[in-house]
């Protein structure tokens, strides 16, 4: 089918559903298609019209009674992720589909790993099924640029390593063997995993891995960048919510849970590290290409990722003040309200006696991890971006490698240094 014909039939549909659709019966596979197909950045101008009308729509209630004054719910969000650039609010939340992916970063840490483990394990099950059809010559679009079939077998291969940890948490025992990952990761065989994770999919998880991929251009590599960062942001929301899990728990009837939650952050971040080499396997030229078209959205702009670094102590003045901050008010607000942190917590409570001796030896070998854990995690990020983009701003026109470099000694907890260097 041509793109002319394509768009002919996509507005026919979108128009019969403007006059008499539901929230269920909206043409999502079909606007998908044609949107990977082009790229979100050169979607028609009358095509984004129309979906501006659809979403001004006063929709009839799924019962046939009057609808409420405006859609609701996953669509909304959905319309309002295809319409960033076109309601001139487009940025990195918007580009990653944030607000379709993301939930609240509230409840005990075991529940919250949980829930980033399955949606961790739904994008990479959904990058190793791309990957594969692109290998078996029946690539899905965007399938421009395609590398070779070496490539395209290692990412799958590396996808594996970020998956076996989590699988063997949450899926059925016997899917994954612990003695070959304990033995040597990324063995087991991709195929055989995505299709487990695959076979346990609901309908709803399946509309929000389409709808959740919504590339700026026509790019094959595009399709592996927006992966790895919402498996880097659902990573991140775990770990804001367990360590504000500890902090509750600090101040709490039992401050010796905050430990296991502090070490399942510096657990899970460590599982991510290898989410950095398949980030790797991106050809430069066509990054360089599709980041053309993503000017605005920059990873600096990750609500995430601040979220968590200020959960752990409190930021100096001059980086709130930095670009870092700026970028996400609402964290940055919370903040200077005066957010609670882990560090700033536990020196309290164990100055007032209520944190045994023992749970607070066990916090700071726990931040001492996640340290630790976290100083690698930086550097692998700064030498990717070193190889990916090299001299040039980063995304959005930030400053890129400069930026990451100058972060590389920033610490999340300053007071385990200022306790070194005293001893």
């Amino acid at each position: 089918m041509s793109t002319l014909t394509r768009e002919a039939t996509l507005d026919d549909e979108l128009a019969q559903w403007c006059l008499t659709g539901t929230e269920r019966t909206f043409p999502y596979p079909a606007l998908l298609a044609h949107l990977r197909t082009v790229g979100k950045h050169f979607l028609e101008p009358a095509l984004l019209e129309r979906l501006a009308a659809c979403r001004t729509r006063r929709l009839p209630a799924e019962d046939g009674t009057n609808g409420t004054d405006g859609m609701s719910g996953f669509l909304s969000r959905f319309l309002d992720v295809v319409l960033d650039k076109y309601d001139d609010r487009y940025d990195y939340p918007s580009y990653t589909a944030l607000e379709l992916l993301r939930r609240p970063p509230s409840g005990d840490w075991r529940k919250l790993r949980h829930r980033r483990d399955r949606l961790v394990l739904l994008l990479l099950a959904d990058l190793v099924d791309f990957e594969r059809k692109a290998l078996e010559g029946h690539p899905e679009d965007p399938a421009e640029m395609l590398p070779d079939a070496r490539v395209l077998d290692k990412r799958r291969r590396l996808a594996v390593r970020v998956m076996e940890p989590p699988a063997l948490r949450v899926l059925a025992p016997g899917t994954v063997d612990p003695g070959a990952v304990a033995a040597t990761p990324g063995r087991t065989c991709p195929g055989a995993l995505a299709d487990a994770v695959r076979s346990t999919l609901t309908g709803d998880e399946r509309l929000l891995l389409s709808a959740s991929l919504q590339p700026v251009y026509v790019l094959h590599d595009e399709y592996l960048f927006l992966r790895v960062l919402q498996s880097f942001e659902a990573t991140f929301t775990f770990m804001s919510g367990a360590l504000a899990f500890a902090v509750r728990q600090l101040h709490g009837e039992e401050p010796g849970e905050a430990a296991p939650a502090v070490a399942a952050v510096a657990d899970v971040l460590k599982e991510s590290l290898p989410l950095f080499s398949l980030l790797a396997t991106m050809q430069p030229e066509s990054f360089r290409i599709f980041r053309q078209f993503t000017d605005g959205a920059s990873a600096i702009q990750s609500e995430g990722y601040k979220t968590f670094e200020s959960l752990c102590s409190t930021p100096l003045r001059a980086r709130l003040d930095s670009a870092a901050f700026t970028s996400v008010p609402r964290v940055r607000a919370a903040v200077l309200e005066g957010r609670e942190t882990v560090q700033g917590t536990w020196h309290d409570v164990a100055a007032s006696g209520w944190l045994k001796e023992a749970d607070a030896t066990a916090v700071r070998a726990a931040a001492t991890q996640l340290e630790s854990v976290h100083q690698r995690w930086k550097q692998t990020h700064y030498r990717l971006a070193v190889r990916m983009i090299g001299e040039r701003t980063g995304t959005g026109s930030t400053d890129g490698v400069p930026y990451l470099e100058a972060v590389i000694a920033n610490r999340l907890f300053p007071s385990l240094v200022r306790e070194t260097t005293a001893a």
